[in-house]
């Protein structure tokens, strides 16, 4: 119980994201060491059958448009299968999110991350270090996230 409640955590915030690789939905290769530039990184893992994973994703668009005068990066990796790929272009392309989409249909970004239950969120500072975790949307669970954004900010 003590290595669940005490260092699990400490594991998960250790984790760097700069050198994980995805193909965008378009085939080019994002890669997080540069692109990592931004006053925040929020990252969110989701399935296109998951259904908090969508409702999650006006909140977090909410959450850029209302702090615009940051430069919040969010990036969308959807861990669908190679089959599923065609809705989720059709999801992206019906919602006007303003995100970075990437895909990681084998895993191995979500394996790297300690990712296994979705909607799973991140933040991740210009270092690429894990700052923030939360597993799971329910309305509201975007505030939790905005004071972990604004504590990043006052360093």
């Amino acid at each position: 119980m003590f290595l669940i409640v005490f260092i699990w955590p400490l594991f998960i915030f250790a984790q760097d994201v700069k050198q994980i690789e995805l193909d965008d939905v378009n085939g080019d290769t994002f890669v997080f060491e540069e692109n990592l530039n931004h006053d925040a990184t929020i990252i969110s893992f989701w399935a296109i059958w998951c259904l908090p994973c969508q409702k999650e994703m006006p909140a977090l668009q909410a959450l850029k448009e209302k702090y615009k005068d940051k430069d919040i990066q969010i990036v969308s990796i959807s861990k669908d299968s190679p089959r599923s790929m065609a809705k989720v272009k059709n999801f992206i392309r019906s919602h006007k999110y303003d995100f970075v989409y990437l895909l990681d249909p084998d895993g191995e970004a979500s394996a790297r991350l300690l990712v296994s239950n979705i909607p799973y969120s991140m933040i991740v500072d210009s270092n690429g270090k894990v700052v923030y975790t939360h597993t799971g949307y329910r309305k509201g669970d975007e505030a939790e996230l905005e004071k972990a954004l604004l504590k990043l900010w006052e360093k």
